[in-house]
C-alpha cells in the first residue's frame, strides 16, 4: 500500500498561517503590556533619616542620602509618606518599595518606573 503526501504546492498557505499566529501573538504581548502600564501606580518617595521622631515623623533630607554608601544605614526611602504639619517632616508611608509603581522622590528624581520591562534604581530602604 502506498502513501501519499499532500502538498500545497508553493507553501503559501503555511507561510500564511504562519503571519497569522506572529500577529496573534504580537497583539497579546501588546495588550498585556498595555494593560500592565494602565496598572501602574505613582508613589512619592522621600528620603529620610531612619529614626522616627516622637511625634511619629521623619526628617526629610536631600535624595543623595538614600543613593547608597556607607551613610545608607541611616537614611531611607519612605514611599507614599504625606507631609507633615513641620516643615522639611513627613508622615506615614513605608519602607517597603511598592511593586508595578512609578517612583518620583518629591524632589522630581525617578526612582523606578513602573509596568512591563519597569526596572529601578536607587535604594536603601
Amino acid at each position: 500500500m502506498r502513501s501519499r503526501r499532500y502538498s500545497s504546492g508553493d507553501g503559501e498557505g503555511r507561510v500564511f498561517a504562519i503571519g497569522v499566529v506572529a500577529m496573534l501573538s504580537l497583539a497579546v504581548v501588546v495588550t498585556i503590556a498595555s494593560a500592565d502600564e494602565d496598572d501602574v501606580e505613582e508613589v512619592v518617595a522621600d528620603c529620610v533619616i531612619a529614626t522616627q521622631q516622637a511625634d511619629g515623623t521623619y526628617q526629610v533630607v536631600d535624595d543623595r542620602y538614600c543613593e547608597g554608601g556607607s551613610h545608607v544605614a541611616y537614611y531611607h526611602w519612605l514611599y507614599g509618606s504625606s507631609t507633615a504639619s513641620r516643615t522639611g517632616y513627613v508622615r506615614g508611608g513605608t519602607t517597603t518599595r511598592p511593586a508595578n509603581a512609578q517612583i518620583t522622590s518629591r524632589t522630581g528624581k525617578v526612582i523606578s518606573r513602573g509596568g512591563f520591562g519597569g526596572r529601578g534604581t536607587g535604594g536603601g530602604g
